[in-house]
């Protein structure tokens, strides 16, 4: 109002100056923003906005504030933490990076515009909301080693073979924290504010004593960490928890490197504070004697179980169907080993008559050898042995004699141990002719196990000796026009 006021008299003799020689252009009144006349300050708002710091991160704590007004030469701006900031000029700006602590919080942020010609002071309040974001993580862990049939995965994308990452064939889904995808095939979790509070991953139940098949445990805990100490933690404390009685399973002061991945592994049975049997959820926490700053957060990757490689065969009574049988990988083919069957034999895996028990099956359209398809199923499985040791394989099998047209060398089931572990199932069956240690063709076919002597079907024995590295691996397939089982296997000192 009092600017306007003032600019009237000027505006009306500019006029008549104009109108008396119309060589001269019209002249326009220049705004004069602290010049003489003016006799306040005109403040009615000011900017306020959130973007990259000079290192470019975006994580919605650097905020910057732009005020404009007319008759002031400075501005003092309080951000609401903080020492306050001057903008030596009218049309400068001013910024501040909040702190992290919090994943949100509201500021009130107060502009005070000054004159250098003796105006009055005068001060505009906004509030702001600053929603703080951690910075992803950009580097993933390096690939696990374990073997695929000793891992049941909890979080993780799988190990890498041959350029790809194969997915972990056992273990559940867990879900929490904030999913980052690294790459395209690559994702970890990030937990923040663990100043007070815990991350936590959440799945269905683990029983450790069964975690792969029943009897077949779990022996250690595997997971990557990684943290930045200038906005991460430090120390770590994990906990298992079974939320269904309470159960809490600690370990406390796990040391973490400064802006790199950490791995732990950790013993189910004397790493924690007790016998781990049973969880549900996974802790993450800042460690006794651990400092958190900033947002305090935490990468983790790569959360699984995992046991040795055994001695003895698993769910070899098929009693939990495909489990521990399966190929990692199957270039042209299937990673399924055979059908499942309750036309098992009628001993059970002791040697007891029980009646008819679980088995594995092979249809025409499943076998290998000359019926070989991507439809063909290969049965697999890994262990470790005694190098050097003298064993047997031992399994039953049967036949159907319904008419059909044989392959050539006639209808058979097929038992070999392989010298060495595959990951992918055609290299196994590449190496069928030339890297067995044992192998056996059944030709007997006297129909399904309940149609032969005893519903037992035919035993087969096959003594091998362990190489020196103990590494073996057990196969079977079928070749025939008619349905095939087998039942039972074993492998025995010999």
């Amino acid at each position: 109002m009092n600017l306007f006021k003032t600019l009237i008299p000027a505006l009306f003799i500019t006029g008549i100056m104009v109108g008396c020689d119309d060589e001269f252009e019209p002249e326009q009144p220049s705004l004069n923003s602290s010049g003489p006349g003016l006799t306040e300050i005109t403040f009615s708002s000011f900017d306020i906005s959130s973007g990259p710091d000079a290192n470019n991160l975006d994580d919605g704590t650097f905020v910057t504030v732009t005020p404009l007004a007319i008759g002031a030469s400075s501005f003092v701006v309080n951000f609401g933490h903080g020492d306050p900031v001057t903008i030596s000029e009218n049309g400068g700006s001013a910024s501040y990076d909040y702190p992290n602590v919090e994943a949100s919080a509201v500021y009130a942020i107060t502009v005070t515009a000054k004159s250098d010609q003796g105006l009055a002071d005068v001060s505009l309040s906004a509030n702001f909301t600053v929603n703080h974001e951690p910075a992803a993580v950009s580097t993933v862990p390096a690939s696990p080693s374990e073997r695929d049939p000793n891992v049941y995965a909890l979080f993780s994308d799988g190990f890498e073979y041959d350029g790809a990452m194969l997915s972990w064939e056992h273990g559940t889904a867990a879900s929490g924290g904030s999913v980052v995808s690294v790459s395209e095939v690559n994702d970890v979790v990030q937990f923040s504010r663990l100043r007070t509070g815990a991350g936590i991953l959440s799945m269905n139940s683990v029983e450790v004593a069964n975690t792969f098949v029943e009897g077949l445990a779990a022996t250690r805990i595997h997971f990557d960490v990684h943290s930045n100490f200038s906005s991460g933690i430090d120390v770590l404390k994990v906990s298992l928890v079974n939320t269904g009685n309470s159960d809490s399973f600690e370990v406390d002061a796990l040391a973490l490197t400064d802006g790199e991945w950490t791995s732990f592994d950790i013993d189910l049975a004397t790493g924690f504070s007790g016998a781990v049997t049973e969880f549900n959820e996974i802790h993450f926490e800042l460690g006794s004697g651990g400092t958190a700053r900033d947002h305090a957060t935490i990468a983790v990757d790569n959360v699984y179980l995992h046991k040795p490689t055994s001695s003895t065969i698993a769910n070899g009574d098929f009693n939990d169907k495909m489990e521990m049988w399966k190929f990692p990988t199957f270039t042209d083919g299937t990673t399924n080993p055979f059908g499942s069957s309750s036309d098992g034999s009628d001993l059970d895996y002791d040697g007891n008559d029980v009646g008819k028990t679980r088995g594995a099956k092979w249809s025409s359209s499943q076998s290998g050898g000359e019926f070989r398809s991507s439809n063909s199923r290969y049965a697999y499985q890994e262990l470790a042995l005694t190098p050097n040791a003298n064993y047997i394989l031992q399994y039953q099998y049967a036949i159907k004699n319904d008419a059909g047209d044989d392959p050539i060398g006639g209808r058979r089931v097929v038992g070999l141990i392989m010298d060495g572990y595959y990951v992918d199932g055609a290299d196994a069956v590449d190496d069928i002719p030339s890297e067995n240690l044992g192998y056996h063709e059944g030709f007997i076919a006297q129909g399904k196990f309940s149609s032969t002597p005893g519903d037992v079907g035919t035993f087969v024995n096959i003594p091998f000796t362990a190489p020196s590295d103990g590494q073996v691996s057990i196969m079977f397939y079928a070749v025939t026009p008619k349905d095939a089982y087998i039942d039972n296997v074993k492998v025995l000192a010999n």
